[in-house]
């Protein structure tokens, strides 16, 4: 299993084989919380015409969110959920507010929770074109079978309940309150995922480009692109002209961004390309709408300082696990997850320690060309 299996495994529903290794990181545990069902998510209006379904913010299993743009003949849906109940809601709320056609469906990247509706769309809407680059299209088919496995976590499952149930860790260790409510917030949403995940056929995109394509919904124009790697090696952002809103993939995950396969030269040019274009709101692949750069800016300067500090422990000759410790990204850890123990782990297992190693690998290495 390469690293790019374990890595998005954990988030992306095959997380549960490693879970119990970042238990270790949780800090203090505060009371709980009411955690939201896996498949929720709530409407927001954007613009005229612009809908945001935005994913509840689930902590071990997660959704993309997803953006329906309605011209005069058709809609266009920028990312189709992970979990088909979900898919099939969003729809119906589509079906409220026109009674257009769902005539294209954009998949910003390739990991799951963004495509696994599009067998939904295809289902009620016969006619649609998926659409993505031609890099996510291939990798979208090289995936297939690899994640979102219902039997490996029915089996993660089990695991998770006989610690739960013995108040003990694999390693014999006993659970503190922190790993007990993170487990049973696991717990919780792996009940809810395995029904979900059992229903999903993957469905690759059929139409790819390479740069820019353009969408005619009818009196109104939707421009897909290509602005360059950052997440993933084919990241499309989708750009609606007559509104300014800009759905961004997950070049930007709110409250704390992923980092797995990602490429950290180009995607911090990426997000400047970005930056510089006329928005007034962005749609991020996960957590709320955005309606100014402020957010945009701060994963740029989250990224050039992770860049910044392994390039510089690299000249130094240290190794790995070396720059791990030495790395002092207290000020961005403040402001993306606060004093929150769970969105604490989120950014330590989402981002630092596959991102570090990404930066590590790319300022020994040079320039990536796998998401390993």
């Amino acid at each position: 299993m390469t690293r790019r299996d374990r890595v998005v495994l954990l988030l992306l529903a095959g997380f549960a084989a490693s879970l119990w290794l970042a238990l270790g990181r949780v800090q203090a545990a505060s009371p709980p919380k009411p955690r939201p069902p896996l498949t929720g998510f709530a409407m927001v209006k954007v613009a005229d015409g612009v809908h945001a379904f935005v994913a509840s913010e689930t902590v071990a299993l997660v959704s993309g969110n997803s953006t329906a743009i309605i011209g005069e003949d058709a809609v266009l849906v920028v990312d189709t959920g992970h979990f088909p109940t979900a898919t099939r809601k969003m729809i119906a709320e589509i079906r409220r507010l026109t009674n257009k056609p769902v005539r294209f469906v954009v998949n910003t990247h390739w990991h799951p929770d963004h495509h696994s509706g599009n067998f939904v769309y295809r289902e009620q809407f016969p006619d649609v074109a998926i659409i993505s680059t031609e890099y996510t299209r291939v990798q979208i088919e090289k995936s297939a079978g690899k994640y979102d496995n219902p039997e490996q976590l029915t089996s993660t499952l089990q695991s998770i309940r006989a610690q739960l149930a013995g108040g003990k860790k694999k390693n014999g260790e006993a659970l503190s309150a922190a790993d007990r409510e993170f487990l049973e917030v696991a717990s919780a949403e792996a009940e809810q995922a395995i029904p979900e995940l059992s229903q999903v056929r993957i469905l690759r995109p059929n139409v790819g480009f390479d740069q820019r394509f353009t969408c005619d919904l009818g009196k109104r124009t939707v421009e897909v692109m290509f602005l360059g790697r950052g997440n993933t090696g084919g990241d499309a952002v989708v750009y609606v002209p007559d509104s300014k809103v800009l759905i961004s993939g997950d070049l930007l995950v709110a409250p704390t961004p992923y980092a797995y396969g990602s490429f950290f030269t180009d995607w911090i040019q990426t997000l400047r390309k970005l930056r510089a274009m006329e928005v007034v709101a962005i749609v991020p692949g996960h957590g709320p709408v955005q309606h100014d750069k402020h957010y945009v800016e701060l994963v740029e300067n989250l990224l050039q300082s992770v860049r910044d500090q392994t390039q510089s422990a690299v000249k130094g000759g240290l190794s790995l696990e070396a720059t791990y410790a030495n790395l002092d990204l207290q000020r961005f850890r403040k402001q993306l997850a606060g004093e929150d123990h769970l969105r604490n782990w989120a950014f330590d297992t989402g981002f630092v320690k596959p991102g570090v190693e990404r930066a590590w690998r790319e300022a020994k290495d040079g320039s990536l060309s796998d998401e390993n």
